[in-house]
């Protein structure tokens, strides 16, 4: 009961009781003591390498919570980049074999050919890939087979990480086998306000959330703390997931979401340049459950065991 009447005085809503500061800093500290040395080490002022280490930690933990990831986008980069290559090689093949005049149309036509090729790759990158991490899905069973569906965007930005930003599908149908008790229908996107409060409430209830959000999704006046230590707020790292579960053969919608959460690089990598590997799994695995992706325990169990 301590809890609800700090909230009355306080003058914060009743059902989401406020966590102190202090708490969650010592949650943190408590939780680094525990994780390994960092093993993978970057330049802490190349952005570019930064994000290639973090994305690398987003797919490699999804593909350990059995996650097949899609395989368009690298087959379409092989194609074009090989189909390319082979271009290129049978023209100098043939400039070889023929003299050089006769030759002309035949390189016109495979220096063109090479530019379009590598042209399309590019475009294909730009506007259909877009920054993607990670695309895949996955089977589970739930009293009946249940398919998750997610994507992730990433990126980087030297401005400070947005607060948490949450909508769901106005065709979401939260309850399921495992959770009768669910709330009929979900809630609007949630406010800047009270992100957490919102997206909550519009989660399947039998879904718990595998750590305190305020631990894993930094407040303001975390965010603000840290920046006093580590002399700025940015930059940050920002991912956009999509996430849908559905069941009988993809017929069925159950639920679908779409996030946007941001943390600052400065609190997952350290000043030596350390990538604390841990912290960006809890920071991921608590954002993944706010968004409504069920196995939370099995990912948890997985965190142990990478810890």
């Amino acid at each position: 009961m301590a809890p609800t009447k700090r909230a009355a005085h306080s003058g914060t809503s009743a059902l989401e009781p406020p966590i102190e500061t202090d708490q969650v800093h010592t949650t943190e500290t408590s939780t680094l003591a525990t994780d390994p040395l960092p093993v993978v080490k970057v330049n802490n002022a190349n952005l570019g390498e930064i994000k290639a280490a973090l994305d690398d930690i987003v797919k490699k933990h999804l593909q350990d919570q059995s996650f097949t990831p899609s395989l368009l986008h690298p087959t379409v980069h092989l194609s074009l980049g090989y189909s390319s290559v082979i271009l290129a090689l049978a023209s100098v093949l043939y400039s070889l074999k023929v003299e050089f005049e006769d030759s002309k149309p035949v390189l016109w036509v495979a220096v063109v050919g090479y530019t379009v090729l590598q042209t399309a790759l590019w475009g294909w990158k730009r506007w259909v890939e877009k920054g993607e991490v990670f695309k895949g899905r996955r089977r589970r069973m739930v009293k009946r087979i249940e398919t998750d569906h997610i994507q992730i965007l990433s990126s980087t930005s030297l401005s400070p990480p947005p607060l948490p930003n949450i909508s769901f599908s106005p065709h979401t149908r939260p309850s399921s086998p495992s959770s009768p008790s669910s709330p009929s229908s979900p809630s609007s996107p949630s406010s800047p306000s009270s992100p957490r409060l919102n997206s909550t409430s519009s989660s399947r209830a039998s879904i718990p959330s595998p750590l305190p959000i305020a631990a894993a999704i930094p407040t303001p006046a975390e965010i603000a703390q840290a920046g006093e230590t580590n002399g700025t707020d940015g930059p940050s790292y920002i991912l956009q997931m999509t996430l849908s579960i559905t069941s009988n053969n993809g017929k069925s919608l159950i639920h679908k979401s779409k996030s946007t959460v941001g943390r600052s690089i400065g609190l997952m990598i350290d000043e030596e340049g350390g990538v604390e590997q841990g912290q960006v799994i809890r920071w991921l695995t608590a954002a993944l459950g706010e968004a409504g992706l069920g196995g939370l325990d099995e990912l948890n169990g997985a965190n142990g065991k990478d810890e």
